[in-house]
């Protein structure tokens, strides 16, 4: 009789092990699944981010390379615009003067962390410069420089534009 009581008691806990073992599978999927999506979502967020600011930063790079190469030009007693024509360019951060836009490579980046078009691994970023000369009144005077980054992000392109203006005020 007492085996029998036995029997039926450890019957009955494993029913209710397994019951307990499926409510707490599906309780902890309720609590997991959400959290991991946040997780994903979040990093997704901070990749977009972080690509904003590159871009950003390097569009800007591009104009203060141009306005190096107009100030270099005026210390050297050249005219403001000289190898600044209208036209496509390429420039890498410590550029004397312009390459042609023949083609739109993609930036690589070096050991150093200097973003260049000959050493480094290719990153998903491409740089073009357009500048214009805009002649009110033919004064010769002003500089129109865009400065273009573009990159693909989730099979989207994605672009970012800094225009500045540079005059010869000297």
């Amino acid at each position: 009789m007492m085996i029998k009581k036995l029997n039926k008691k450890v019957r009955y806990e494993r029913g209710t092990t397994l019951v307990e073992a499926i409510v707490v599978v599906f309780i902890l999927s309720f609590g997991l699944i959400p959290s991991f999506f946040t997780v994903i979502s979040a990093n997704n967020l901070a990749t977009a981010i972080k690509n904003n600011l590159i871009a950003a930063n390097l569009a800007q790079e591009g104009l203060e390379v141009v306005r190096a190469i107009r100030d270099s030009n005026w210390f050297t007693g050249n005219s403001f615009d000289l190898g600044l024509g209208d036209g496509n360019y390429r420039v890498v951060w410590n550029s004397t003067g312009l390459l042609p836009e023949s083609s739109n490579p993609l930036l690589k980046l070096d050991s150093q962390g200097l973003y260049n078009y000959s050493t480094g691994t290719d990153t998903i970023f491409h740089r073009r410069l357009v500048i214009a000369k805009i002649d009110p009144a033919g004064c010769n005077c002003e500089l129109r420089i865009i400065s273009e980054v573009s990159w693909q992000e989730k099979s989207r392109t994605k672009t970012i534009r800094a225009e500045s203006h540079l005059f010869n005020w000297k």
